[in-house]
């Protein structure tokens, strides 16, 4: 088989390549940087140097390809016109579908989030929850929206399947870890010692080998116009700590960081978009923190026969990978 990637050098798609090559297939990978592409570049990779937004660099990248992963997004804390997450997670995925209905490829997997879910008020989310909270932020807004412009191209005809991701950890191959493994990261390396609110507040955790096996497993079962939230363990963050300390044998003395005090380092944060910079955090995720994020990922167990790794087990793997040193 021959895919179309999108987002092939990034936490998740760089993993999802390796997988395909070593199975066989070949890549066809639209990317932005070549810099930061030759991570994936090898042999069943072919480079098209492009971008998401462009319909010819799409097309000429998709040409000849047997099926689709969507994978790119914007899923950053913030960006400097908030127009951005409309952009690149709503108009380049009509693009993608676009060009796929033209050139008649067939089957299409798109990555979303949990997130578009929202929090866990009633009990834990299912692809069959609605939202009973508004968007904390853009990213969630966008891909949401998104999703909704999926359907109605799975109402014309196109096969899509949507797999959703919550809280991915684990290794990464190339570049800077995500939010996650970062923590991870930090607990192992530089002293973290922060625990969110009381720590009582429960997050879902999944493995980043089994997110890559759902998304393979969404391509060959997964149903034509179905959602599938790639799941994990749910655990609050007093369990995560638990384990890492257990994992590592650090007994570092763990400090609870109230609600408020985030908001207010989220806000100094916030500042420094007056000059230019990046935040690390902003208010509006800050935001998320207030609820629970439970999730049932039972659908993808029996219709994907997706694997979930237990928390303990990736957390050892992760620290594992940490102690090597390789970022």
């Amino acid at each position: 088989m021959k895919y179309f990637v999108t987002g092939g050098s990034g936490y998740i798609g760089s993993w999802l390549v390796k997988k395909l090559t070593e199975q066989g297939h070949s890549v066809h990978a639209l990317i932005r940087d070549p810099r930061k592409a030759q991570a994936i570049a090898g042999q069943g990779v072919q480079l098209f140097q492009g971008d998401i937004l462009d319909t010819d660099s799409i097309r000429r990248a998709m040409e000849g390809c047997d099926a689709v992963f969507h994978l790119a997004a914007f899923a950053k804390v913030w960006a400097k016109d908030p127009k951005t997450f409309f952009d690149l997670n709503v108009v380049a995925t009509n693009r993608i579908l676009d060009a796929v209905k033209d050139l008649g490829v067939g089957r299409t997997v798109v990555t979303s989030t949990a997130g578009v879910f929202g929090a866990s008020l009633y009990g834990p989310i299912t692809e069959l929850s609605a939202r009973d909270l508004d968007f904390f932020n853009e990213y969630e807004s966008s891909k949401a929206l998104s999703e909704s412009k999926i359907k109605d191209y799975v109402i014309d005809g196109l096969d899509v399947v949507i797999v959703s991701p919550t809280r991915v950890y684990g290794p990464t191959l190339h570049g800077k870890p995500e939010s996650v493994t970062m923590l991870i990261h930090n607990f192992v390396h530089s002293g973290w010692r922060f625990i969110p609110g009381d720590g009582t507040k429960i997050g879902n955790y999944v493995f980043i080998d089994d997110v890559v096996e759902g998304h393979l497993s969404a391509m060959e079962k997964g149903k034509k116009g179905h959602t599938y939230i790639l799941g994990g363990g749910n655990h609050d963050y007093n369990e995560f700590f638990g384990l890492l300390k257990n994992i590592t044998g650090i007994r570092r003395q763990m400090i609870h960081m109230p609600i408020g005090l985030q908001m207010l380092f989220s806000q100094l944060q916030l500042a420094k978009t007056w000059f230019g910079k990046e935040p690390l955090i902003t208010p509006k995720w800050i935001a998320k923190g207030k609820y629970d994020w439970e999730v049932d990922p039972s659908k993808a167990i029996n219709e994907l026969e997706l694997t979930i790794t237990p928390l303990e087990e990736g957390l050892r793997k992760t620290v594992e990978w940490c102690k090597r040193g390789l970022i």
